[in-house]
């Protein structure tokens, strides 16, 4: 039964702070709201200084940010202000703090705000708790913002052993497995799309572009799978953290550049749909992962993936039925499962198998997990 008239509060990223963090945390807080909870997001005045941030810019038009109430608090890496949360959030006085964690750069603040929330229970949405890119003292640092912690929550059987193999048994125990949800925000009418419209053969790459996300396997990839299917074409839609001159140089470099098609900016709410109902498949080729939001974003629209078999990623595509899993950072296998999916015309097949699993991965019941535990 889920559980309404409560308090609620996050801590973390929220809009008008962009990526898949801001707008997951969004996303459950309308859902608690949706259900007669009071909810209130508490996030950062400053996130991180520009001169360490890699991107472009760090926030976004969000067209229903209005919905939640918003307040910005504090600074993670302004100790003064730390206290200015504390008070925030006590005054709202809720019933349970949701605090999203993805970096271990939050984890000082986090571990200070919530050592001092004495009168709410205390649940950490822990997206990663191991990391893509090196942190100095990273379980250290997770470690001490844990302890402080009434449960941790995990959205994927993976992360919840990355927590048993990384912490003490008094953490570990604390683990809660929940999910990513299936994003339900970017599209009107997803089952109604028009499959006769789609442009093929058409592979896409979504999202933030980092070096794990292995973009350059996918490349090399595509070069490979247009010897069989010369018309085969890749959009790329997303901003790179740091440079983007490796793909491009590489996309020249194997002369591929009137089959690939370049957004390297960040995506708009408004644009995500067009991206997704011009494409046949989407390619996630990492090389280490947790679980990903572009998979949510996917199925939003009932489009089928082609991801690497790592991390928690698995646990979201039936194998077969939904997508196709190929080995991480290895252009001749994704290549071949590139040539197989559009040769064999397995859109077409796998489109309809996806409304009925994407059921299991609702925002109300990944809610109610939470409020249970």
């Amino acid at each position: 039964m889920f559980k309404s008239n409560q308090k609620i509060a996050f801590l973390g990223p929220a809009p008008p702070y962009r990526g898949g963090i801001s707008q997951f945390a969004f996303r459950l807080a309308q859902e608690f709201q949706k259900s007669g909870n009071k909810v209130r997001m508490f996030t950062f005045e400053h996130q991180y200084p520009d001169l360490l941030f890699p991107g472009k810019g760090q926030t976004a038009e969000f067209s229903q940010s209005q919905e939640i109430d918003i307040e910005k608090v504090y600074t993670p890496y302004n100790p003064s202000t730390w206290s200015k949360a504390v008070k925030t959030i006590e005054a709202f006085a809720p019933d349970l703090t949701i605090i999203s964690y993805f970096l271990p750069w939050f984890a000082p603040s986090y571990a200070w705000i919530c050592q001092h929330l004495i009168s709410t229970r205390r649940i950490c949405l822990a997206h990663n708790i191991t990391f893509h890119e090196k942190w100095i003292g990273s379980n250290i640092l997770s470690r001490q913002f844990f302890k402080h912690c009434d449960r941790i929550m995990v959205l994927s059987e993976a992360c919840l052993q990355d927590l048993k193999n990384t912490m003490p048994e008094d953490i570990a125990d604390r683990g809660l497995l929940g999910f990513h949800p299936i994003y339900d925000c970017y599209g009107e009418s997803p089952d109604d799309l028009d499959i006769e419209s789609v442009e093929e053969p058409t592979a896409l790459f979504f999202g933030l572009i980092k070096p794990y996300k292995g973009l350059d396997v996918l490349i090399k990839a595509l070069k490979q799978a247009r010897i069989r299917i010369p018309e085969l074409k890749l959009i790329i839609a997303g901003e790179v953290y740091g440079k983007e001159d490796k793909y491009i140089s590489l996309i020249h470099q194997l002369h591929l550049e009137d089959a690939v098609e370049t957004h390297f900016r960040y995506i708009q709410e408004h644009e995500i749909k067009e991206f997704f109902q011009r494409s046949q498949v989407c390619v996630l080729p990492y090389k280490s992962a947790t679980q990903s939001g572009v998979i949510a974003t996917a199925y939003e629209f009932n489009v089928p993936v082609i991801a690497s078999k790592v991390g928690g990623l698995s646990e979201y595509v039936k194998d077969e039925e939904t997508g196709i899993l190929v080995p991480p950072d290895n252009p001749e296998a994704l290549a071949a499962a590139l040539i197989r999916y559009f040769e064999e015309g397995l859109f077409y097949k796998m489109h309809k198998n996806i409304p009925s699993f994407k059921q299991q991965f609702s925002w109300q019941r990944l809610a109610e997990i939470i409020l249970q535990a």
